[in-house]
């Protein structure tokens, strides 16, 4: 009697301790999901933000009305996106998305502000995009880094 109660027991403890590893396996997963959900989201909305704020730059001479850039900037969604990032990321790509988000924010200013040049032939763009594109290949790395460490 007593080596079936045993038995019991162990079979169900073992069943418990089976169950929450997977869970917890589970749940890892679905935040890593979360996560990857999150980072191509904001990926997408720098990307399709810089691309709007070029296009309404080479449209017209700069500096271009601070309305339509503050609407074009905010056309695709960066600043939702950036929040859901800052909800999820650990504090290193959280650095790096706000990194690239104000790099990005500074060529709207600078299209709203100043006489600039949108071409690979400006130095005064490319003082503008290069900073920004350095960034934003170093927010890509930390968050590859951040969902493979995750993963392990």
């Amino acid at each position: 009697m007593i080596s079936t109660l045993s038995g019991g027991v162990l079979g169900v403890s073992s069943t418990l301790v089976v169950e929450a590893f997977r869970s917890k396996r589970d749940q890892k997963l679905r935040h890593l999901e979360l996560r990857r959900t999150a980072y191509v989201r904001y990926l997408t909305a720098l990307t399709d933000t810089e691309t709007a704020l070029q296009t309404l730059a080479l449209s017209r001479p700069t500096p271009v009305a601070n309305g339509e850039v503050v609407a074009a900037f905010r056309s695709q969604g960066v600043i939702a996106a950036r929040y859901e990032v800052f909800l999820v990321a650990p504090p290193v790509v959280y650095d790096a998305a706000r990194d690239a988000y104000n790099l990005l924010r500074a060529q709207r200013v600078a299209i709203a502000t100043t006489d600039v040049a949108v071409g690979d032939d400006s130095s005064e763009w490319q003082a503008l995009h290069i900073p920004y594109d350095v960034a934003f290949r170093h927010l890509r790395a930390v968050m590859r880094d951040s969902l493979g460490s995750a993963g392990n």
